[in-house]
């Protein structure tokens, strides 16, 4: 899998978190029911399920981004990669249309996002908070965002070192990073989602974002869904949607 991580303001959130607790061994925990899969009009109990997963489950919130986003390649020599990038980014402006507009600047003060493809030495040495992740990874994705859960700023990392050769594998962690840079911070566990977020990839079949990916990327930038918002107002909204 691809780690990443997503930083805000006000506290450092990893996607792997060691937690030390102490417990009375005597003291049974309480019963603890799940509440029922909540569904929309065109939504399913698993897709809703698993949108908390990658944002409420992950960060306590939604976070988004402003309505324009631009991305910068710090590093310009994988012409095939550049193509690549500039194909998720026209893919994901026909899906959200007006809803959030992504482009791609040469201008790197005026990036929002920095995108590098480049070893992992060189990755750390620009974003030193990637040393927080473990060191097993390929891909990493780190947001800031502030109180009011709007990011704005972010960084996208791919491995060229650790992929060489591996052009399948290197369009696989863009696309997954990309995703991840959109705002959903964790992975799907649920067995019956195919997604390029998926837990465990299904690496290297799928090639593209899925009708799953696409429908997410729509909800979470759907205007009824707001930064910040609680999972209450949430589980409102989504019945409309």
């Amino acid at each position: 899998m691809f780690q990443r991580a997503i930083i805000g303001y006000v506290i450092i959130i990893s996607c792997c978190i060691s937690l030390a607790c102490s417990k009375n061994d005597s003291v049974r925990p309480p019963v603890i029911t799940p509440p029922a899969p909540l569904a929309g009009k065109t939504y399913s109990a698993s897709e809703i399920t698993a949108f908390k997963q990658m944002t409420f489950y992950a960060t306590g919130g939604i976070i988004q981004w402003p309505k324009k986003v631009s991305f910068y390649i710090v590093d310009t020599g994988y012409t095939y990669m550049t193509k690549e990038v500039d194909s998720i980014l026209q893919e994901m402006n026909l899906l959200l249309d007006t809803n959030l507009v992504l482009r791609r600047t040469n201008n790197r003060t005026e990036a929002d996002m920095q995108i590098y493809l480049t070893d992992r030495n060189t990755y750390i040495a620009a974003e030193p908070a990637a040393t927080l992740q473990e060191a097993d990874y390929s891909g990493l994705t780190f947001l800031q965002w502030n109180t009011r859960r709007i990011v704005d700023h972010g960084s996208v990392f791919v491995d060229m070192a650790r992929t060489v050769g591996d052009t399948t594998g290197q369009y696989f962690i863009m696309h997954h990073e990309m995703m991840h840079a959109l705002g959903f911070y964790a992975h799907v566990t649920l067995q019956e989602i195919y997604s390029v977020l998926y837990y465990q990839p299904q690496f290297p079949s799928i090639a593209g974002y899925t009708p799953f990916d696409k429908r997410m990327m729509l909800l979470l930038y759907n205007p009824s869904i707001q930064a910040g918002m609680s999972e209450a107002k949430f589980n409102e909204a989504i019945k409309n949607l």
